[in-house]
């Protein structure tokens, strides 16, 4: 499996007349998108926000940040199977993406019944709060309104749906154009006595919760239900087969670049396992982490870099992966955030000693690394902001789910996780 990944860089963005990039230069043809997002019936309404690095501004009610890719050939469509799109199997060809931007999904939506996450999501793009890499790059905030009387997987479908027609109408900017960087990734042959590695990637899945198979979260192909483990190619995860919840992190994962970078130097690169969590029983888990580890050990792996995107529950299924896989004779790394030492808790809520080598990704509240400001800390309050994009009022302690405040004053802390090692802080415990 081949595929040619064109970058066209993104140093700032604009409202004109058609999309188009030029000199890193990105025009967004507002009045275009908005006409083909609001031919869905079930959009009351959209509007674009253009959000720059430094601005004192607030995105509330995030649901998704998604990177303009479009494939130009080979089979299939980026960010495959959400909501009706083909679920050709992606990875090959070429295709063509818009570093250094986003567009940013927002709407007060829940994702299911009872989920209520939207509240907490927000991104600040400045100050001490400010959500890297987000905050450093011009991004294009679609914020949207959808017929409330529709069932909740409807809602969804028309909220995300736009979402990623805006990114699709976006990067079919750069059809047609020579990317200024061009790089293939093709998993070669290596030598048959390096070790092999694979990563396993957990992911939630809402299905526990929302007793539904159709919930919108981060979807493998656009499922988003329990499912057994997957095998994936790499190239996969650069054409957004797992997507819908944390888009851009996922389709950028630095750990699968990483991993690519070092394949045939330092070991070869045997594949993706992306394995689900939040079974309701304990078996349900072992059974998941069981199979992560058979199918690592068939894949011929003798390493493994697991990661997952959630807490508590799902937590469960991932340290046992990592037991299985240390059990099977398959060394592991685990990155993993780690509790407030304030929360009165362990770092890690299942401290096994089969884990031997934990990656910290910092504290839950704290996101994604540092903002040009400095780290953010789960626990460092953040100042008003001059300018609120989203909804008005937000839950003051997340934790807590209780006190609700206005959007665009002084919040505790950030509220976006990093799950796979975006931040820019480092320290080495022994």
């Amino acid at each position: 499996m081949k595929l040619e990944l064109g970058t066209f860089p993104v140093t700032d963005v604009v409202l004109g007349g058609e999309s188009k990039w030029s000199d890193g230069v990105l025009t967004v043809d507002e009045d275009g998108i908005l006409k083909s997002i609001k031919q869905d019936p079930r959009i009351r309404s959209v509007k674009i926000e253009l959000v720059k690095p430094g601005e004192s501004v607030r995105i509330a009610s995030v649901r998704d940040v998604i990177e303009p890719r479009v494939k130009v050939s080979g089979p299939g469509v980026v960010y495959p199977g959400m909501f009706g799109r083909p679920v050709t199997t992606v990875g090959q060809g070429r295709t063509h993406r818009l570093a250094g931007t986003s567009v940013i999904e927002v709407a007060e939506v829940e994702f299911y019944h009872g989920n209520d996450a939207w509240l907490d999501t927000f991104i600040d793009m400045s100050g001490p709060g400010a959500i890297a890499p987000y905050c450093d790059m011009p991004n294009v905030c679609v914020e949207l309104e959808v017929d409330t009387s529709l069932a909740i997987e409807d809602q969804n479908e028309a909220c995300h749906g736009a979402a990623l027609l805006a990114s699709d109408l976006i990067a079919e900017a750069t059809r047609g154009l020579e990317p200024p960087e061009l790089k293939t990734y093709e998993l070669t042959e290596t030598p048959p006595d390096m070790p092999k590695v694979v990563f396993i990637i957990n992911l939630r899945s809402p299905q526990h919760y929302a007793d539904s198979v159709y919930a919108h979260w981060t979807s493998i192909y656009g499922l988003s239900r329990q499912t057994t483990p997957w095998v994936l190619h790499p190239n996969e995860i650069f054409d957004g087969a797992i997507s819908g919840r944390g888009s851009w992190e996922l389709i950028n994962n630095p750990i699968v670049e990483d991993m690519y970078e070092a394949h045939g130097k330092e070991f070869a690169f045997a594949g993706v396992i992306a394995a689900r969590t939040r079974w309701s029983a304990q078996n349900e888990k072992d059974i998941t982490s069981q199979q992560c580890a058979k199918i690592a050990a068939m894949l011929g792996a003798s390493g493994a870099i697991i990661t997952f995107d959630a807490g508590g529950n799902d937590f469960m299924e991932t340290i046992r992966t990592v037991q299985a896989c240390e059990n099977a004779g398959i060394k592991t790394v685990f990155a993993t955030g780690e509790e407030s030492p304030d929360s009165g808790g362990p770092p890690l809520l299942e401290p096994l000693e089969e884990a031997r080598a934990i990656v910290s990704l910092g504290q839950g509240g704290g996101g994604p690394g540092s903002g040009s400001a400095g780290p953010s800390e789960g626990n460092q309050s953040l100042p008003a902001v001059e300018k609120l994009i989203g909804q008005k009022m937000i839950v003051e302690d997340s934790s807590q789910r209780q006190r609700i405040v206005p959007a665009d004053g002084p919040m505790p802390s950030a509220r976006w996780s990093d799950h796979y090692g975006f931040g820019r802080s480092s320290a080495f415990g022994y």
